[in-house]
């Protein structure tokens, strides 16, 4: 396989200097008692700036990276130059321990898939125009590799089950089926994936635990019918153990796929197997794995800090010399994963909770259903907690000289972040309050409403309200809404959203300069100003670290530790990753 991605770097199977490497990943797979997939993508440069067919647009054409352009028809000769290097590949990664191959035809993302889809592939000879014509150069390549490698040698193909919920004119789910009995002698595994390449990550933007399973289960049961025997592998949500089983059980596919829920949580299977799902710790599908935000490449996730450390982890950890008695102050998801942490390393740990429950800030979140992944993930969280053997004092806003007065060898200040105020006119009127409050006082609001701050949570909450009849308007000093957000498989599903949303507008380049009793001022970009009618104001302007409720409890009798949002205010994985660096070393 052959990359020019430019985030990271990349091994060449065909590298002599490189083999030893896809070698020894093979084995380590086969230690554990699995099998090893390769993904095969021969040299891609063979074929750039040729696509399936002439003066369709692509999203990507295989070569040169680029997103969209117009390509030209490849000749039969390049079509079979190309089925000879993905049969050559295969073979060397099959000489190199691998005992299956994946070949990615989805979405018309790569070469292959442009055949497959009646989107892309508009030829009139033998490669185009019936759906066994579209489906013969995928079954080449997929004849030519078990001609290379064997019968035993398991091919697996992801495709785009449907394509005319998305596209006018995309194939339909009986086309998926007809075209697979093409391929069945050559394909042992279809894995079914969305029309588009977003929205086959799905994240919480969308409510659907499981997105594609209608479909793939539609095609399962076509395939069946027809009697074409192939297995079919679902993706795309499948974190949940007891869901995963049913699919399994109703007959709906015949393998789970999954790979954010390995992530979240690398002991999944395991936990599945002791039939500890509820132990399972939940995937935000924030999509935080593939970038975290704008111009940062570092792989990361929000609920499993060791992600993307694990190579370093155990060195970046100290032993503990002895058990400790550790005070956690805050009970918010920095000061549960501090506490989680430290019961991991066997240390005696009292957890200080001023409010009624677990949660911290997370309980804003609580009526917004837009956010139920994190929901979800809170409710774990204080599960793990309760369930951990940490002494857990609700109702209890701890103070320094009750934490002194306990001898505590440790202790960690996690005590979060508030909303920040911005120095506009206006903000202490009665009609204002935070955005992270609206959605628990919603009967406190009008129908008017403005949002100052088009930040990720100003536009969710925005998003939320505009759901339940507000006509909602946010405006944003910068030139887009939400410039943090993910980019890779989230940002356009989020745009997609707040543009789609009945009630949500918003406008940008705006200066907030007063908030008044019924209506709201701002200046544009060229210094006009403006105005919208608001019954209420919601503030979205960032949090503000509340250092000096931290900053007291640093007497000098114990060791003490500031972690989290009241350090640095911070997202989820942010918080996770500064409580579990901490721990580590007590």
């Amino acid at each position: 396989m052959k990359t020019t991605d430019v985030h990271s770097q990349s091994l060449d199977i065909t590298n002599g200097a490189h083999q030893h490497m896809f070698a020894q990943v093979a084995e380590a797979v086969h230690y554990y008692g699995a099998k090893a997939s390769y993904l095969v993508l021969p040299n891609m440069n063979i074929v750039a700036g040729y696509d399936a067919s002439d003066g369709v647009l692509s999203e990507y054409v295989a070569g040169d990276g680029s997103k969209r352009e117009y390509g030209k028809a490849a000749p039969k000769e390049l079509l079979y130059r190309m089925v000879e290097e993905y049969g050559k590949e295969a073979k060397l990664a099959r000489n190199l321990g691998f005992d299956m191959c994946y070949i990615h035809m989805a979405y018309r993302l790569m070469f292959p898939g442009r055949f497959l889809s009646p989107l892309s592939n508009r030829r009139t000879d033998e490669f185009g125009g019936s759906l066994e014509n579209m489906a013969r150069f995928p079954m080449l390549i997929c004849q030519e590799i078990k001609k290379q490698c064997g019968r035993d040698f398991l091919v697996e193909i992801s495709i785009s089950g449907r394509e005319d919920d998305m596209f006018e004119g995309g194939l339909k789910v009986t086309d998926t089926v007809e075209m697979m009995k093409y391929l069945e002698n050559y394909v042992d595994i279809i894995q079914i994936r969305g029309g588009s390449i977003d929205p086959s990550q799905p994240t919480y933007l969308d409510p659907r635990e499981v997105p594609h399973l209608d479909t793939a289960a539609a095609i399962k049961k076509g395939l069946q019918e027809q009697g074409t025997k192939m297995l079919v592998n679902v993706v795309g949500g499948c974190h949940d153990i007891a869901r995963d089983d049913a699919i399994i059980a109703n007959g709906e596919a015949d393998l789970i796929g999954a790979a954010r829920a390995y992530i979240a949580d690398n002991e999944f299977v395991t936990k599945a197997y002791e039939n500890r799902a509820e132990d399972v710790r939940p995937c935000l599908r924030c999509n935080k794995c593939h970038i975290p935000g704008p111009e940062k490449w570092n792989t990361v996730c929000s609920v499993n800090p060791e992600f993307g450390i694990e190579h370093k982890a155990e060195r970046m950890k100290t032993a503990p010399v002895r058990k400790k008695k550790v005070a956690v102050v805050g009970g918010g998801p920095c000061g549960m994963e501090a506490a989680l942490r430290l019961r991991e390393r066997g240390h005696d740990v009292t957890l200080y909770e001023k409010g009624p429950a677990l949660g911290g800030m997370l309980w804003s979140m609580d009526r917004m259903d837009i956010k139920w992944t994190i929901n979800r993930y809170r409710r774990w969280k204080e599960a793990q907690v309760m369930k951990s053997g940490a002494r857990v004092l609700l109702n209890t806003e701890a103070t320094p000289e009750m934490i002194d007065a306990e001898d505590y060898d440790e202790v960690l200040i996690a005590v979060g972040a508030r909303p920040a105020t911005p120095p506009i006119p206006g903000t202490d009127g009665p009609n204002v309050m935070f955005a992270a409050d609206a959605a628990n006082r919603e009967s406190e609001l009008g129908h008017r409403l403005v949002i100052i701050g088009g930040g990720e949570i100003g536009v969710e909450v925005g998003i939320h309200l505009a759901r339940q009849g507000h006509a909602v308007t946010v405006v944003e000093m910068l030139g887009i809404l939400s410039p943090e957000s993910v980019p890779v498989h989230f940002r356009s599903l989020f745009e997609k959203t707040w543009e789609e949303q009945e009630g949500f507008d918003y406008v940008l380049n705006a200066r907030c300069t007063g908030i008044y009793d019924d209506h709201v001022t701002y200046v544009d970009k060229d210094g006009a100003e403006h105005s919208v009618e608001a019954d209420n104001v919601l503030l979205a302007a960032g949090l503000k670290a509340n250092q000096e409720i931290a900053l007291p409890f640093f007497t000098g009798k114990a060791r003490t530790w500031m972690i989290g949002s009241c350090d640095t205010p911070g997202s989820i994985q942010a918080v996770n990753r500064s409580a579990y660096g901490v721990v580590n070393s007590i």
